[in-house]
């Protein structure tokens, strides 16, 4: 089955214009040149880049030497490919008519002439790469590995004219791969960037304590300047001033919050109740700042403006306070689930961002977006978001987003179709999604292309109908389950079949089972902990491991650097210390339960109130599931707070005089344990919410043959953007080696 993707389709931005003059026009008859490429006497950097490329993938395609001319023009009888606009100042005319944007271009074909030019140089450029791709080139992710030029000895093209203005002025990925620098512009990405984290001005905390905003939780000063601060003003104006004198030209300054939590309060703060987050929105205190500055600097500079990362707890827009038109927010949701589109109706956060831009919109402000087109922490599962692009892209546009910076994990296996996808709709907002992909498939898979696209088909209908929003592996399993994975197995080997061996469509299916194999690792790594087979969970880790470095060698690398990162962050300690507790005569005494009787702490005063007492009521506490369901799925994303665990558990009589050990695979984020009554010395402290363990010991606290009341305190204060909190993996007394 066909992914469907459901579009919101605008007035067309980009246009193409089907005025046939004459008959097609041939380029390469036979393996031989018909055309040549014309250049100003001094052509810009981008301009012989135009020519360069178009001579270059002519020359892959048919074998035929395009020759490049610079200053004159070419021989009686041979097509000229006219690049740039000082070779045809009439094209400006005609571009400015459908859009001023720098990078707005026109590709003209008749019997005797090609014009491409765009408004600036790298228009130009991106009107070349227009021309390849209607020859039928297609770069769908860097290197040879995602480029498809088509071999044919006659290379003609259709006479017409296309005139193209992109639908977002600034159009980025943030990718780091081998062929960037290509696979750039080839894909017609750039434009502005704005925003960032930071406000520029150093003050020394010790001197100026008061300068620093105060944790709610602990009374401490956090890392954040408060802003309602004087004597922080009076250091951001002249900041702001320094850096116009410097750099007049400026269009937006970057300022607003760094990472983390700890904003603490502030005259400035409007009372505005963040539900998602479960904490009050800042919004109105650094809007209100940046008013003050924009009111002064616009004195001199009337049209700069400051931009900042909306997100967190000032993504929401201000309720009090009425921004200066030059406040740009750049929306940034790193903390809402990724897994959806915004219109999926199981997916309350998603929702989350269309409240936000609508609010924002309302208040007149220009946008900016800073996404995500990754799961968060995503360490390289599965994944593949072409319905998102396909569904948020066109609503961006539609509500006046003028710019796209997106973070990107490039796991090109799985993300490769999403990614093309986007650049495609950075450029033409109104363009058919589906159609696109029908393009993606047929040209990159050629034989494979119906089982693999319904390879991707699967992974799009697994995530969509999942009611499950957690970031990392979490709550992949139950999304990828045994059924799907087999059913996507299937596929890959059905696409094999198709392409046989030594093709180009068999290194592509070939790299995609690689990055599928891993993802099947993971998940069984995940299993084989959540049953307590610990050494069948450090053999699936150890799988996914090898693979990992293996992919280093592969161009490009199927997974990120940060994806290599996060295995061994949120899993590698929890697996490793697992199977330790299981060898070397080490055993398991008691498998605690995945449920536990739960209870909230608003007030912190559990313990003065007697919940460590094996004696103490439950009546009112309530089950709670811990390594099988994340806090998101029960209803407690964004709960921040003290909470209680309580369970009890029958250790056999024949552990007596052992040493035995609570262990926990992972609590997020600090914990204290009881045991009858008896608190314990904790031995080893784990990290939240990443994946190291947690133990106690638990020898002088425990009675043999009888139940013992075992007794968690959680403090989950820190920020966490996972949507995960409390005991997060399995937990076991342990008896070591007689």
């Amino acid at each position: 089955m066909k992914l469907q993707i459901n579009l919101c389709i605008m007035g067309a931005i980009v246009l193409a214009n089907a005025a046939a003059y004459s008959a097609d026009v041939t380029l390469v008859d036979e393996g031989k040149a018909r055309a040549a490429l014309v250049l100003p006497s001094t052509p810009d950097p981008d301009e012989m880049l135009a020519a360069t490329e178009i001579a270059n993938h002519i020359r892959k395609m048919s074998g035929a030497d395009l020759e490049i001319i610079k200053g004159k023009k070419a021989g009686l009888g041979i097509v000229s490919i006219e690049i740039g606009l000082s070779l045809n100042p009439n094209a400006k005319k005609a571009i400015l008519a459908k859009g001023d944007d720098p990078h707005s271009l026109i590709l003209e074909v008749t019997a005797k002439k090609i014009v491409i030019a765009g408004l600036t140089p790298r228009g130009t450029l991106f009107a070349a790469y227009e021309l390849l791709e209607q020859l039928g080139c297609r770069w769908f992710m860097p290197c040879d590995i995602g480029t498809v030029i088509p071999e044919k000895k006659t290379v003609v093209i259709a006479t017409g004219k296309t005139i193209q203005v992109p639908s977002f002025t600034g159009r980025h990925h943030q990718i780091t791969s081998e062929g960037r620098a290509e696979w750039f512009p080839r894909c017609r990405l750039g434009g502005p960037n704005y925003g960032g984290h930071g406000m520029h001005i150093k003050i020394d905390p010790k001197k100026h304590p008061e300068c620093f905003c105060k944790r709610l939780d602990t009374g401490n000063r956090s890392g954040h300047l408060l802003v309602s601060n004087p004597e922080v003003m009076k250091r951001l104006m002249a900041w702001a001033k320094a850096y116009m004198e410097k750099y007049p030209d400026t269009k937006y300054l970057t300022l607003g919050p760094s990472d983390g939590g700890g904003f603490g309060k502030s005259p400035w703060d409007a009372d505005d109740f963040d539900p998602a987050h479960g904490m009050v929105s800042v919004t109105d205190r650094y809007v209100k700042c940046f008013n003050i500055i924009l009111e002064e600097l616009q004195k001199t500079y009337p049209d700069v403006g400051i931009a900042f990362y909306a997100y967190g707890q000032c993504m929401r827009p201000p309720v009090r306070e009425k921004p200066n038109p030059r406040i740009l927010p750049v929306i940034a949701p790193i903390d809402i689930c990724r897994i959806h589109d915004l219109d999926n109706p199981l997916c309350k956060e998603r929702k989350v961002i269309k409240d936000v831009i609508t609010g924002w919109e309302k208040l007149g402000s220009r946008m900016y977006y800073r996404g995500y087109f990754f799961n968060l922490a995503d360490q390289g599962l599965p994944y593949s978001q072409i319905g998102q692009v396909a569904t948020e892209l066109p609503y961006f546009y539609k509500m006046g987003i003028f710019g796209c910076r997106v973070e990107t994990m490039q796991m090109w296996a799985h993300h490769a179709p999403g990614l093309y996808l986007a650049t495609k709709l950075y450029w033409d907002a109104t363009a058919d999604s589906n159609a696109i992909m029908d393009d993606f498939f047929s040209k990159f898979y050629g034989p494979a292309e119906k089982p693999i696209h319904a390879y991707f088909n699967l992974l799009e209908k697994s995530y969509y109908e999942a009611d499950y929003h957690t970031g990392n592996i979490f709550d992949i399993p139950k999304i990828l389950t045994p059924t799907v994975m087999k059913e996507l197995t299937s596929l890959i080997k059905q696409g094999q079949a198709a392409v046989g061996q030594d093709t180009i469509y068999a290194k592509r299916i070939d790299y995609l089972a690689f990055a599928h194999e891993y993802g099947q690792d993971n998940l069984d790594m995940v299993a084989a902990l959540h049953a307590f087979r610990f050494k069948d969970a450090l053999a699936a880790y150890n799988r996914a491991d090898a693979k990992q470095k293996a992919s280093v060698k592969m161009t490009p690398q199927p997974f990120s650097k940060y994806a290599l990162r996060y295995l061994k962050r949120f899993w590698g300690d929890t697996v490793a210390s697992a199977a330790e507790r299981v060898s070397n005569g080490n055993e398991i005494v008691v498998k605690l339960p995945d449920e536990w009787l739960f209870s909230k702490d608003p007030k912190g005063g559990g313990e003065k109130a007697g919940f460590t007492s094996p004696a103490h009521s439950t009546i009112d506490w309530k089950p709670l599931k811990t390594y099988s369901q994340s806090w998101s799925n029960q209803g407690m994303r964004y709960l921040k707070g003290i909470v209680w665990y309580r369970t009890s558990v029958k250790v056999p009589a024949e552990y007596k005089g052992r040493e035995i050990n609570l262990w926990f695979g992972g609590i997020d984020d600090k914990a204290e344990v009881w045991i009858n009554g008896k608190k314990l010395e904790c031995l080893k402290k784990g990290a939240a919410p990443t994946g190291v363990h947690w133990e106690f010991a638990a020898t002088p606290a425990l009675k043999m043959g009888v139940d013992n009341v075992i007794v968690v305190m959680v403090s989950n204060l820190a920020i966490n953007e996972l949507g995960t909190g409390g005991i997060t993996e399995p937990a076991m007394l342990w008896a070591k080696k007689k």
